[in-house]
């Protein structure tokens, strides 16, 4: 989907790309932190890119030192909410509840307040807009590429389709972490490899990774 929607006062829009024109994509990954995170950034900040990192509450008090070092080398934090729990099935309090929690845990071990949010599966994107009306919330990120990389066994299936379809101003959804669900594979390895060819191909047809706020800019 290319669209992007626009909130009212103290409420976030809800954004699937850029439309600026720019030869920008952004690069986000969902679930994380995880031991697979410094690796993804590392790869990003040695080609002078940047990502976003949608960090998942629940997983941030094992791994509080992987948010100071991506706010420290300039990446973008955004809120996962707290459980991973799909919020086409929560209430409009739960919702909020857990966008505020890990508001919280993201303060408190980096001293950043994130101001994008992605609802977990992509789901129910206007009940978390009205969620997190009045929170601080400036967006709701969608994606315009999502890569399913949460269940490859290999980089190719990750980077390759990627790579056949995207364009200037899109939003690409990849995860650094593993989610509760079952259906996740046990390993991000694909993607850690598929960035490390993603990023120089992106870079090589002249489209820059940079964060979801700079792309949006």
């Amino acid at each position: 989907m290319r669209r992007l929607r626009r909130g009212l006062l103290g409420h976030p829009r809800i954004v699937y790309r850029s439309t600026a024109g720019r030869d920008e994509v952004a690069l986000t990954f969902d679930d994380g932190p995880s031991r697979w995170t410094a690796e993804i950034a590392a790869t990003l900040e040695q080609h002078g890119c940047r990502g976003t990192f949608f960090v998942r509450g629940s997983a941030i008090e094992a791994r509080p030192h992987d948010l100071v070092a991506l706010a420290e080398a300039g990446h973008e934090l955004g809120n996962h909410l707290w459980s991973h729990g799909d919020p086409a099935a929560q209430s409009r309090a739960e919702i909020r509840a857990e966008i505020e929690q890990t508001v919280s845990a993201i303060h408190a071990a980096c001293g950043q307040r994130p101001r994008l949010i992605r609802p977990p599966y992509c789901r129910a994107p206007e009940a978390v807009a009205d969620a997190a009306s009045r929170t601080g919330a400036r967006a709701i990120v969608q994606r315009s590429i999502g890569a399913a990389d949460w269940q490859a066994k290999s980089s190719e299936e990750v980077c390759e389709p990627i790579l056949e379809y995207i364009e200037a101003g899109d939003i690409v959804c990849l995860h650094d972490g593993i989610s509760s669900d079952k259906r996740d594979s046990d390993s991000r390895e694909p993607t850690v490899e598929a960035v490390k060819r993603m990023v120089p191909a992106l870079l090589e047809r002249g489209l820059q990774p940079v964060t979801v706020s700079a792309l949006l800019a």
